[in-house]
């Protein structure tokens, strides 16, 4: 089996992927007479057909073992932590492809384009997450599983 080390979640490294969804400050807007900042236009919401939804899901710790990735062909899958703890996004181009994993910090969302092959939600710790995507009453998901499997390996 493959190990595979993640790289921190950076707006480069990811790109290929889709979007970082963190508080920068080149996008800081004040807003309400100056108590308030607005990090602003951080990623867009992408569907084909549907209405992008927001929903909240409840990730419980897994085992590291990368064996499938999905994809969302129609539209563009947000996740930000709301616990704060540290979580995994896993990429690839291709289900052939060679695997990327990212450490996403606790105050880091990522966005996956439309159709971008991905494992799924992949948290450290139990928490939250707001997840922005899309509702339409067809399946929007395409699974495959992988000919070599991988295991995310972190640092001690």
């Amino acid at each position: 089996m493959r190990a595979l080390a993640p790289e921190p979640l950076t707006a480069e490294g990811f790109a290929p992927f889709g979007a970082v969804i963190e508080a920068d400050p080149a996008s800081a807007i004040g807003i309400n007479a100056g108590f308030t900042t607005r990090f602003h236009a951080l990623a867009e919401v992408a569907v084909e057909g549907g209405a992008p939804i927001l929903s909240i899901f409840r990730g419980r710790p897994r085992p590291l073992l990368i064996d499938m990735l999905e994809r969302h062909p129609f539209g563009s899958q947000a996740f930000v932590p709301l616990g704060g703890r540290p979580w995994l996004a896993v990429c690839a181009e291709t289900p052939g492809a060679p695997l990327r994993a990212f450490l996403a910090r606790g105050d880091q969302g990522a966005q996956y384009a439309a159709g971008v092959w991905h494992f799924p939600l992949l948290t450290l710790a139990a928490q939250d997450f707001l997840v922005v995507d899309r509702a339409v009453p067809e399946r929007n998901v395409e699974l495959a599983d992988l000919a070599e499997p991988a295991e995310v390996v972190l640092d001690a």
